[in-house]
């Protein structure tokens, strides 16, 4: 069963009938009996005894065309096995604890609002919350860091961090955390801090955050979303050593290097649901840097297409048997400024202002159809970083501009509209102080017209239930949302002209991305910058 498609009130109520049901049960069992339980275990992965070779190839940037023919078959889900055990007496105490359990899956199921903010320091935090982000993704928990010598761990050394996530936690915020960098002693790739471990530290690595895991994801952290690097898919030679990003990428393997992180998956995950049942693992954000279905070509008119392999990361997961350990995907998906207001895409997907909208439905489609196809998809997704970027620095001329800012905050709300309509769990912004000019606030936190946007949307969509497409009117492209208490519909052109629209009745309110109230009116004129228009009862 699915709870996507429940609002916070419906949740709610869910949660609450499921708590009133298990208190009856309770209160009716008076006689003790006894019953079998069977408790899950998880599938056991042994890898062999000798690691692959070191990576040494970069691909060129006009290599040809990478293998990107879809799988002909889906392999057999490794299901868990059924442990037998003796029959134990059962009391409510047992019981209690099931519904507690139920009903913390339930809560993590049905998310308050998608809208997310990732941060850098503590003192960003509060201006996250009065954003309206009910996420927050945090890029901070270092391995290299708390345990530089193997087996001896100090904690003390993200007592800053522990000291933000007791805040969000105060907040009413739910923490994504992100465990990455590699110790000189577990490398794979010798001085690589963002590469992959080794496979005989595999197990090394598991202990570790099978502890973090156990430490952060009780009160005061309450830690419960962990995912494992930060774009893996990228290639180590592309990158610095000790850089951000996840860089587990294998150039010379059809699918990037897919593989080997889903046997690192298979020794983690268990340790990570022993510590706790609740904690979902996320699948490091993927950067998926083209289409590998259909590639774009290295430059217009070339003829010859971009290599695409890395972003078969996630088909190589699937197809080394990972797709039981993991509970979800992360994946990145930015757009481009391209000068003009209103006027943004991303051609490695194919995708832009006038056709698709926000790159995050190609690349959701993608993952969604990829996941169908290996029979995983109830999996969920995460776009765990998402904006608006502008030239190569972001302090360009263009970048500077009241079209750019004006454009940045129409993106806004389409791509919260657009990850509404694709049911993604949690849609990041990345990030409050931004790069590459994606910023909601500059750098002593005052709001840009773009936080304006994001405020705004978050209250008009944080609690909204998709219905469906508005495919009525040609050249535009909107979406229809359900409220407690009313109806709204998002709407914008798909092309630099003004559109005439007349509504089926006379909206009550109507308002710009950023919150401005227009005059409301039963017949529109609709422009490439996005209009909420509302009816209530």
């Amino acid at each position: 069963m699915s709870f996507q498609k429940y609002s916070p009130k419906q949740g709610a109520f869910l949660l609450g009938l499921v708590m009133l049901l298990a208190m009856v049960v309770i209160f009716m069992r008076s006689a003790p009996h006894s019953e079998p339980t069977a408790p899950l275990t998880s599938p056991t992965f042994v890898p062999s005894e000798t690691d692959t070779p070191m990576l040494t190839h970069h691909p060129s940037a006009t290599s040809t065309q990478a293998k990107t023919q879809t799988p002909t078959f889906k392999p057999t889900s490794l299901k868990p096995t059924i442990a037998s055990t003796t029959a134990v007496p059962d009391t409510p105490t047992p019981l209690a604890a099931q519904v507690t359990e139920l009903v913390q899956t339930l809560s993590l199921k049905i998310s308050p609002s998608i809208f997310g903010i990732e941060y850098h320091a503590q003192g960003e935090l509060l201006t996250v919350k009065e954003a309206g982000a009910f996420w927050v993704r945090r890029n901070a928990l270092l391995w290299s860091l708390v345990e530089p010598t193997e087996g001896m761990r100090d904690w003390a050394a993200v007592s800053q961090l522990e000291g933000e996530l007791i805040q969000a936690a105060e907040q009413g915020q739910q923490v994504i955390l992100i465990i990455r960098s590699t110790p000189p002693w577990a490398q794979r790739i010798e001085g690589s801090f963002c590469g992959a471990i080794k496979r005989k530290k595999f197990d090394a690595f598991a202990a570790f955050v099978r502890d973090a895991v156990a430490r952060y994801s009780q009160p005061p952290y309450q830690v419960k979303y962990w995912e494992l690097w930060n774009e893996p898919d990228v290639d180590p030679a592309a990158v610095k050593p000790d850089e951000v990003y996840g860089c587990w990428g294998d150039p010379q393997d059809d699918f990037f290097g897919g593989g080997y992180y889903a046997e690192m998956l298979m020794q983690v995950y268990p340790q990570i649901k022993a510590a706790d049942p609740q904690a979902q693992v996320l699948v490091g954000g993927l950067l998926l840097d083209c289409d590998p279905i259909n590639p774009p070509e290295t430059s217009n008119g070339s003829g010859q297409l971009r290599d695409c392999t890395s972003s078969r990361f996630l088909e190589g997961i699937l197809e080394a048997g990972g797709g039981n350990y993991f509970d979800g995907v992360s994946f990145h998906a930015y757009d481009y400024y391209y000068g003009t207001a209103g006027q943004y895409g991303n051609g490695n997907w194919h995708s832009s202002w006038k056709t698709t909208g926000p790159v995050l439905i190609a690349k959701a489609n993608y993952l969604q159809n990829l996941l169908e196809q290996y029979g995983f998809g109830d999996k969920y997704l995460i776009n765990s970083e998402v904006a608006l970027l502008c030239g190569s620095t972001g302090n360009e001329d263009m970048c500077k501009t009241q079209d750019f800012a004006s454009t940045k905050a129409d993106y806004v709300a389409q791509a919260y509209v657009a990850a509404l309509a694709q049911g993604l769990r949690a849609n990041i912004w990345y990030s409050l102080i931004g790069w590459r000019g994606s910023a909601l606030t500059d750098r002593k936190l005052q709001p840009l017209l773009a936080y304006q946007a994001y405020r705004f949307a978050a209250e008009q969509l944080g609690k909204a239930v998709y219905e469906g497409k508005i495919t009525e009117y040609p050249n535009l492209i909107g979406f229809r949302f359900n409220r407690v208490g009313d109806r709204l519909w998002v709407l914008w052109a798909l092309d630099d002209e003004a559109h005439e629209l007349r509504l089926p009745d006379m909206p009550s309110a109507i308002y710009d991305s950023l919150g401005s109230p227009q005059p409301a009116a039963q017949d529109l004129m609709i422009t490439h910058a996005p209009i909420y228009v509302q009816w209530q009862p």
